[in-house]
């Protein structure tokens, strides 16, 4: 494997881990913590966008095309966040 993929691997994974990490907790903030009105709808929102920053991250760090379903996965997080938080 050569030096490049590795290179565009790493940072891939650490964008992933750093980025998916603040949608987590804007999921769960908006999900416990934000009782004013429209806060948690914001919240929500900025989680999924922060999703799909994400994956266009990684599509464009490994030079891939933008148009994928790969965008589909950036409301995963905030969704199980609210299904075991607010619906169960």
């Amino acid at each position: 494997m050569h030096i490049e993929q590795v290179k565009k691997y790493v940072i891939s994974s650490l964008l992933c881990s750093v980025v998916l990490l603040h949608s987590l907790a804007m999921a769960a903030l908006g999900a416990t913590g934000a009782d004013k009105g429209g806060a948690r709808e914001g919240l929500f929102v900025i989680s999924v966008l922060l999703g799909v920053v994400a994956v266009a991250g990684v599509r464009l760090i490994n030079k891939l095309s933008l148009v994928t379903p790969w965008f589909l996965a950036a409301p995963v997080i905030p969704v199980l966040v609210y299904y075991f938080v607010l619906w169960r």
